[in-house]
């Protein structure tokens, strides 16, 4: 059986306090200097983003220029090539297409859900959880589904037989149609949550309004309802047009060599060529895609003044 002194109690209390004084100087001083009081929340994760994200940024882009690993000399060959080559021109025009078709019926599949869950459906806690249920399974587990649906005597192929619409199975891997598909599956349930924010914050009233001025359901759509979940639409084609831009997993596994994309150069450079400096070229390429689809973002998507507008009231 343990027994407490007098004098360790007395100290373990002098030192509880002497450490509460100490903290309270700490606090004050970091109350009384609100640069310092900055640079301690935001210099960690400063850090991070340098070493981690800026960093090798510029690394990537540096590499880009050279004709082999440091220290090589500079060259703007790896750039030309791109520019200067059918194959790889073929590659950037395939990706541009797949990634402005795949955005495209993203966005009309998936506002349409999202439309239909916010204007006409009482069990839209429900219906989240199913757009969001494919995001519990790994991505390629998916994949391999997909390839099980798409083969010949899959699952495509037995319900085109039962309706009548193929006489013999046929199968779509390795095709444009199932890079598309594949892309449209993995990324709808993705764009479907901004449209669905974006109807479900907007103003009702607005809607009422255009009816009683005499407006119909297409004209309001148009007017009222499509301007008011502008910045839903844009955050959604940015959601789904970069990360198709750069996809490789998906085209890969459902495309072959026979449906090359940008990002399966990229990883073909660097894991079984290994040729970096190329590789880190069409990285760069990549990259100025995604800043220009971000300054895209910016500047039709943030000068929503009806949206700031309705926010404020």
């Amino acid at each position: 059986m343990s027994t407490t002194t007098p004098d360790s109690e007395s100290t373990a209390s002098g030192v509880r306090q002497r450490s509460r004084q100490y903290l309270s100087r700490i606090l004050d001083a970091f109350r009384d200097r609100p640069r310092a009081r900055l640079l301690v929340l935001v210099g960690l994760p400063a850090v991070v983003l340098l070493l981690f994200f800026i960093l090798p940024l510029l690394y990537m882009v540096w590499l880009s220029f050279h004709d082999g690993m440091p220290p090589a000399s500079l060259t703007l060959e790896n750039y030309l090539n791109v520019v200067t080559t059918d194959l790889y021109l073929r590659v950037v025009w395939r990706t541009t297409v797949l990634t402005v078709q795949t955005t495209a019926l993203v966005v009309v599949l998936g506002y349409t859900l999202a439309y239909s869950m916010a204007r006409f459906s009482k069990r839209t806690t429900l219906l989240l959880l199913l757009v969001i249920l494919p995001f519990w399974t790994n991505y390629i587990v998916r994949m391999y589904a997909l390839i099980n649906i798409f083969s010949r005597d899959g699952l495509l192929d037995w319900m085109q037989l039962v309706t009548g619409l193929a006489q013999e199975p046929s199968g779509i891997m390795y095709t444009h149609t199932a890079v598309l598909l594949g892309l449209t599956y993995v990324w709808l349930p993705l764009a479907t949550l901004p449209f669905y924010a974006s109807l479900t914050n907007m103003d009702d009233n607005l809607i009422e309004a255009a009816k009683d001025l005499g407006a119909g359901p297409i004209e309001t759509f148009f007017t009222v309802t499509l301007p008011m979940t502008k910045n839903g639409v844009i955050g959604g084609i940015i959601l789904v047009a970069i990360p198709t831009f750069g996809a490789f997993v998906t085209p890969t596994l459902l495309g072959g060599t026979d449906q090359l994309m940008i990002g399966m150069v990229i990883e073909n450079q660097f894991t079984e060529a290994f040729n970096w400096p190329f590789g880190s070229a069409l990285s760069v390429i990549v990259s100025a895609f995604v800043v220009l689809m971000l300054l895209i973002a910016v500047k039709f998507g943030a000068g929503d003044v009806v949206t700031r507008r309705s926010d404020t009231q």
